[in-house]
């Protein structure tokens, strides 16, 4: 059996091994079983007693020292830490482990929505709990918000204290939470969030507890002050940094438009051409420029330094038509607002249009690719330019008209009644390359309608070499041109209007060395041209060798009349969605045009005569009595008719 002694040496030894509480308790307890009552006992159980006391103030001093190491690191964090939310997360897993809780958070007031959201959290593993945002009349949060003083409660589901909302309510459930701790962060009088603790167990919280959080609050609204005065401070540094470069490039922008204003006004001074308006601007806002006429034809070009121009990697004609459609429509803009406009704007390309005006009129244009957008000052620059080529543009206007004025009025005198002086005007017409005392044809082409005047426009440049007169009258373009070059002519035009996607219809008249021939070949070819209407032929450039007849037997009737009167003279032959019969069409017209020669037609069609013979005998049941000469006569003129309405069908 122990004694006293050994029982008091025990006790000191558990105070100097640092025993806890529990241990001490437990050698009381021994003790008063073991010892036999005395005055020796009593004096054993008071020392263990003091022993215990000892012990619990020895632990409240270690943990008010944690508690004081924990406010000087978090101190320490206010200095070394400008990342906020590190600071914040930081004083949040130190009252976690400093009060000993399950989990820990702090919620932030928001200005621009009115409520809180929680900013950090340790030991919370609900999705939903770190997604909460608090309103102000709710729950503890708002409850330590709007009585700015500590709050705790043992059974959160249960305290009445506050109000409770359901969607909160989960949240703490999901995370199972039920004794909390809150205490809110002031800066001033105003409370701009709260510091929160929790266990998933009822405790109750000491005013220790309550104090060092209160102190980790206070710390917690020093860093967030801090770092919105940080944020303060970099906006502002930033902003003066911005207005800094802002400065230094409008120096540089007003040094560059400068410059340009000179150049400009030295080009002008000495005379200077497109091309160098051109060569300027394309190295100086860094692209591809172009000058195009009052025809959107291209006058000159140029390319700045080490710029890919895309447009001559387009090899879709569809886009390149849809291009320059965008920028006729850029164009007419410019033109009504005074001001370049952006025609084209996607990755990597930017084409943006100037419109050159002189008088009432548009003289050009002056379009800029860029891999970007222009900047403003940029954009001065190139509307100051187009003005300069303006000037420019109206000089060459003023010397070409000197040319051209005559053209139209000797293309008149000449394709209308009454004719005047016809020497007078061969003399004239010398001037454009045109020899009347050669044969000359009249061409006639119908545009669409309204577009006379801009394809006219267009086409001026086009028929320099060539010996012709040309101007738009009514929706047509008319054509005086010499014989030798009528070909070329042809096919310029043609190439012209399939590039562009233009309809047209064209029709040449038959050449005549008599000047005073040449009203009716106009009229002529101009009756025919309505015939085509009639037809609805496009897209070619006919003969009126292979239109007048028909176009003085049936120009004035309409589609309907024509399809009667095929209806009638062909019968059942006439079913252009039959390919039999489409077939015994071609090889009657071929035996009608090779003059009843029935191995010449088969030769032509590239058929066995036998076959062709064949063809004879079903066409003798189709039609009857077809060979009889009037009715073979009709039968022909129908043929060819049906021909030129589709020459796909009897082609």
């Amino acid at each position: 059996m122990l004694s006293v002694d050994d029982y008091h040496y025990r006790i000191l030894r558990a105070l100097y091994q640092g025993e806890d509480r529990h241990e001490l308790v437990g050698l009381r307890d021994d003790g008063i079983m073991s010892l036999p009552e005395s005055a020796a006992k009593g004096d054993l159980i008071r020392s263990v007693e003091m022993a215990i006391t000892i012990r619990e103030r020895f632990e409240q001093h270690q943990l008010r020292e944690r508690g004081l190491l924990a406010v000087i690191e978090t101190a320490q964090d206010l200095t070394a830490l400008t990342d906020l939310d590190r600071v914040l997360q930081a004083i949040v897993q130190r009252a976690r482990k400093l009060i000993g809780c399950d989990v820990g958070y702090l919620s932030i007031y928001d200005d621009q929505q009115g409520d809180f959201y929680v900013r950090a959290t340790d030991g919370a593993f609900s999705a939903k709990f770190k997604q909460v945002r608090v309103g102000i009349d709710i729950g503890v949060c708002g409850y330590v918000a709007r009585n700015r003083a500590p709050y705790a409660s043992s059974d959160y589901v249960a305290d009445s204290r506050f109000t409770h909302n359901r969607l909160i309510d989960s949240a703490m459930t999901d995370e199972n939470i039920q004794s909390i701790l809150g205490v809110p962060l002031l800066a001033a009088d105003q409370v701009i969030g709260v510091l929160f603790v929790g266990d998933r167990y009822v405790r109750s919280y000491i005013a220790w507890e309550m104090s060092i959080l209160s102190t980790l609050a206070a710390h917690a609204s020093v860093a967030i002050g801090n770092a919105r005065l940080f944020e303060q401070a970099e906006f502002a540094l930033q902003q003066a940094g911005a207005a800094n470069a802002l400065l230094v490039k409008q120096t540089a922008d007003t040094r560059a438009a400068a410059e340009v204003h000179e150049q400009l006004t030295s080009l002008v001074a000495r005379g200077g051409e497109l091309r160098d308006i051109c060569h300027m601007v394309a190295h100086r806002l860094g692209g591809h420029v172009v000058v195009c006429d009052e025809g959107e034809l291209e006058v000159c070009t140029s390319t700045g330094p080490g710029y890919t121009h895309p447009v001559a990697a387009i090899a879709d004609p569809t886009r390149r038509h849809s291009l320059e459609d965008r920028i006729h429509a850029a164009l007419d803009e410019s033109r009504r607002l005074g001001r370049s406009v952006v025609a084209l704007s996607e990755e990597g390309h930017e084409c943006r249009v100037s419109a050159v005006t002189g008088g009432a009129g548009l003289l050009g244009g002056l379009i800029i690719h860029t891999h970007a957008a222009l900047n403003e000052v940029a954009v001065r620059i190139l509307e100051r330019s187009s003005l300069v080529t303006s000037i420019v543009l109206l000089l060459k206007e003023r010397r070409e008209s000197t040319l051209w004025s005559d053209n139209p009025v000797a293309l008149r005198r000449l394709i209308l009644q009454p004719q005047s002086n016809l020497k007078a005007l061969a003399v004239q017409t010398l001037v454009y390359g045109l020899d009347l005392a050669q044969p000359v044809c009249v061409l006639v082409i119908q545009v669409p309608s309204g577009r006379a005047t801009y394809i006219a426009q267009q086409l001026r440049r086009l028929l320099d070499g060539f010996h012709a007169l040309f101007d738009e009258v009514g929706d047509a373009l008319v054509f005086v041109v010499d014989q030798i070059s009528l070909a070329r002519l042809k096919e310029s035009l043609t190439r012209y209007f399939v590039e562009r996607r233009l309809d047209f219809t064209g029709v040449v008249s038959e050449p005549t060395a008599d000047p005073s021939r040449i009203p009716a070949s106009y009229q002529s070819a101009s009756n025919c041209l309505r015939f085509l209407g009639v037809l609805e032929r496009r897209g070619e450039i006919f003969r009126e060798r292979e239109l007048g007849m028909y176009s003085f037997l049936f120009g004035r009737l309409d589609p309907l009349e024509i399809d009667a009167y095929l209806q009638s003279i062909l019968g059942p032959l006439y079913q252009a969605c039959d390919p039999r019969k489409v077939e015994l069409g071609r090889s009657l017209l071929a035996y009608l045009d090779h003059g009843y020669n029935a191995r010449t037609a088969a030769r032509a069609l590239d058929i066995h005569i036998n076959t062709f013979r064949q063809r004879l005998d079903g066409l003798d049941r189709l039609l009857g009595a077809w060979r009889d000469s009037a009715r073979a006569l009709e039968v022909h003129i129908a043929l060819r008719l049906w021909r030129l309405r589709d020459p796909s069908v009897v082609g």
